[in-house]
């Protein structure tokens, strides 16, 4: 597994520890485990053609690693593309044949409804361009792997807050600097929030079963706006601080409502449930 170390990587590899799975991490950043998880001392994303080899040959690949997933316009998501492309291809020609990658709701592009495993793909920023390519490109080496490819496209993610870079932490950062206001847009954005630690758990069912393939949707199904998320975040954590809704406008990227069709990752659980 790669991205172990990230913010949805630690909790993947907390549910994979937790169902007595043997799990092998790739990570750049030295650092001791008790979890009894092995871990490949080496980066990935450096070309190698022994890497299926040197990585244990394992049977399933779970690839979470990507850099700058929380800024959208970084430069990094499309010069490290070619790096992720050659990691997969020198996987599946040493025989790897089960692939879990991670995706995002901004493979989509601007759009309102519900998405589907086959809503088409319009993406408008550097971080949904290159994840959607990167999709297309594990899709086709599968096929000529005869290999599983599953692309876990996840969505508004939330929990572990300070951990990660969304409006929920720069709201306790805030609160922690002693603000009194925090400037958000109209709050009346339509998303679909998903927990972390629920999102670990969503992608390590997808991994366990090999039945249900393609793009699957971690996420609720259901859409919430994102003042009623603020709302209760800020009750849930006693926060003094108060929202002025308006402030900003919206990215002109952002769908205004936009949640994922969980027809597959529930069919998923029902079965291992």
């Amino acid at each position: 597994m790669t991205g172990a170390n990230g913010y949805v990587g630690r909790h993947v590899v907390a549910s994979l520890v937790s169902r007595g799975q043997n799990v092998v991490v790739a990570t750049r950043s030295k650092m001791s485990r008790d979890d009894g998880v092995e871990i490949f001392d080496g980066d990935v994303l450096i070309p190698n053609l022994n890497i299926f080899e040197e990585t244990g040959r394992p049977d399933i690949l779970i690839h979470l690693a990507w850099e700058d997933g929380f800024v959208h316009a970084s430069p990094k998501h499309l010069d490290n593309l070619p790096a992720h492309v050659i990691f997969l291809k020198n996987m599946l020609a040493g025989g790897l044949r089960h692939v879990v990658g991670a995706g995002t709701s901004h493979e989509i592009g601007f759009h309102v409804g519900p998405i589907t495993e086959h809503t088409p793909t319009f993406p408008q920023n550097a971080y949904g361009i290159a994840k959607n390519h990167l999709r297309l490109v594990q899709e086709l080496l599968c096929r000529e792997h005869c290999a599983v490819s599953q692309w876990v496209r996840c969505f508004y993610i939330v929990g572990d807050d300070i951990n990660n870079n969304s409006i929920f932490k720069k709201l306790l950062l805030a609160e922690a600097e002693g603000r009194a206001e925090f400037p958000l847009n109209s709050g009346e954005l339509l998303y679909d929030f998903v927990d972390v630690a629920e999102l670990g758990e969503m992608i390590a069912d997808v991994a366990g079963q090999d039945q249900i393939a393609g793009t699957i949707n971690c996420c609720s199904g259901e859409p919430v706006t994102l003042k009623t998320m603020v709302l209760r975040f800020i009750e849930k954590n006693n926060l003094k601080i108060k929202p002025i809704w308006g402030a900003f406008p919206m990215r002109t990227y952002d769908s205004r409502a936009i949640w994922g069709d969980a027809t597959k990752i529930r069919a998923i659980q029902a079965v291992k449930g």
